[in-house]
């Protein structure tokens, strides 16, 4: 267990041998179901599976998903910094930006009001779970088992936005430099997560960055998520 000594607060969730298995599971099996599943029903049963999952998961397996516990003294710089590279990949997503011209108000406000902060709120509960079942479960720290999590958190998310999301959430141009930039930099912010939350022992210090990524590109592509919801 690793003490904050931002917070005064002790990790008290202890990893058994179950949460190594669901969480390898999940870091594979779930962007694959999720990725076929849109085929067949659209985005939003998957969706709701992948929020479904991380909220219940982690209550139940942890007893807590973070967004209550109490504030640290003082803010990590780790989240300062990874406001900065958010910012930086907005200016990057503005830069290879594709539009939306045929999207009406109603999906927009939809996609900014319920979509952004929804899943600004739910990503993160999973991929820290995933990374933390292995890194906590040793009784000491071990290298290994850190690595495994590691591995195991950048193929979920790698796979989970490469099976799924990036079938419909395409409000970037990937094919440009600008584009390429913006994968770099978000990849770059979602290990930060990991560290602003061991930081900082609250979830809202994650939510923060993820909900300016989601909401402001709406902004200027006019993206509404809600055609691709049903099939």
């Amino acid at each position: 267990m690793e003490t904050n000594m931002n917070s005064g607060i002790v990790a008290k969730w202890q990893p058994k041998k179950l949460d190594l298995g669901l969480s390898a599971l999940i870091a594979f099996l779930l962007p694959i179901i999720a990725g076929q599943l849109y085929g067949l029903t659209g985005a939003l049963i998957p969706m709701l599976l992948y929020y479904g999952l991380a909220w219940g998961l982690v209550k139940w397996r942890r007893r807590s998903t973070g967004y209550f516990n109490p504030f640290p003294k003082r803010i990590t710089i780790f989240f300062y910094i990874n406001v900065g590279i958010i910012i930086s990949s907005l200016i990057c997503a503005y830069l290879a930006r594709n539009t939306f011209p045929g999207s009406n108000l109603t999906g927009i406000m939809f996609t900014a009001l319920v979509w952004a902060p929804m899943n600004a709120a739910s990503e993160q509960l999973l991929w820290i779970y995933i990374f933390e079942a292995w890194d906590l479960f040793p009784t000491k720290q071990n290298l290994g088992y850190r690595l495994v999590g590691l591995i195991l958190f950048s193929a979920f998310v790698g796979m989970i936005h490469t099976m799924y999301w990036a079938k419909f959430l395409t409000t970037v141009d990937e094919k440009l430099v600008f584009g390429v930039l913006f994968i770099l930099l978000t990849s770059v912010s979602g290990f930060l997560h990991l560290v602003v939350w061991r930081k900082s022992n609250h979830m809202i210090f994650t939510f923060i960055p993820h909900f300016l990524l989601n909401l402001i590109p709406i902004f200027w592509t006019g993206y509404s998520i809600l055609p691709f919801l049903f099939r």
